[in-house]
């Protein structure tokens, strides 16, 4: 019985939401459908521009993984508010549907084929300022979670959030409201309250968006073939990349890049576990 109830829990997750409809049989025939990825947050937006929802606003779906665009689309489908009008994981193919769709809403992970999260998004808001975008990704670090509301993010759920964090996370922000789920509002107001990521981000921040996401996979140890497979770009752009970075930070060697993300990596994550443990010890 235990079993049972926690695989019950586990497939109301967002990362469940792939598992789950693996088995559907009304998966349709979206353009891009083959393509993938992205992530998601809550308050009240100091742009407000509300969706008029006189018919089923247009939804446009962004991530990665095959298998949760699936899992989105059906969930997005059952609600009477919202229809699905593309999806894909392919930033220069989002850009081109953002433009033909014209979607009111679109939701989007951080990693994608050919392109940032970070990056499409500033590109949408440029194109259309009342598109309503929410982030949905595995990356719960407050850098990631600021980037994203500074770039023009208006919502921002984890992977590991309740499904249903989806559809409130659209109305709310269709209402002209920013959202963001318990989790993510959490880390969020930790590092507000504790200013302790301010250290850590101010070491990088001459780096751009997509040179921060790089330097941050040298740090866990990723070379620049795996990092090539990571980013689905080739490993002469990563190599521009670590270029730009050692550029940007005095470096001159591989060697002292990669000292450089690893320490930066492991302080990252030590000021994480302080957070979390000043939080506990709070409550």
């Amino acid at each position: 019985m235990q079993t049972e109830h926690a695989r019950g829990q586990k497939s109301k997750s967002l990362r469940g939401l792939a598992a789950r409809d693996w088995h559907l049989g009304d998966c349709r025939d979206l353009p891009g459908k083959d393509s993938t990825r992205q992530e998601l947050v809550a308050t009240k937006s100091l742009i407000a521009s509300p969706i008029e929802l006189k018919t089923r606003a247009q939804v446009l779906i962004v991530r990665h993984t095959p298998l949760v665009r699936s899992g989105l689309a059906s969930l997005i489908e059952a609600n009477d508010r919202f229809v699905v009008c593309a999806q894909t994981d392919d930033a220069p193919m989002a850009r081109e549907m953002f433009v033909q769709h014209e979607p009111e809403l679109v939701v989007l992970g951080l990693t994608l084929h050919r392109g940032s999260g970070i990056e499409l998004i500033k590109d949408f808001r440029r194109v259309n300022m009342t598109a309503r975008l929410l982030v949905l990704s595995a990356r719960e670090d407050p850098l990631s979670i600021q980037r994203a509301f500074r770039a023009g993010a208006h919502a921002y759920l984890a992977l590991e959030d309740d499904s249903s964090e989806i559809i409130k996370a659209l109305n709310r922000i269709s209402e002209g409201n920013l959202y963001a789920s318990a989790s993510v509002m959490r880390h969020l107001l930790e590092s507000l309250a504790t200013n302790q990521i301010e250290p850590a981000r101010s070491e990088v921040k001459s780096l751009s968006d997509r040179e921060l996401q790089v330097f941050s996979l040298i740090g866990r140890g990723l070379g620049a073939s795996k990092l090539a497979t990571e980013l689905h770009l080739s490993v002469k752009t990563i190599e521009t990349y670590q270029a730009h970075i050692k550029e940007k930070l005095g470096l001159h060697t591989a060697a002292e890049l990669s000292e450089k993300a690893a320490h930066w990596m492991l302080h990252s994550m030590r000021r994480n576990l302080q957070l979390r443990k000043l939080i506990k010890t709070a409550a």
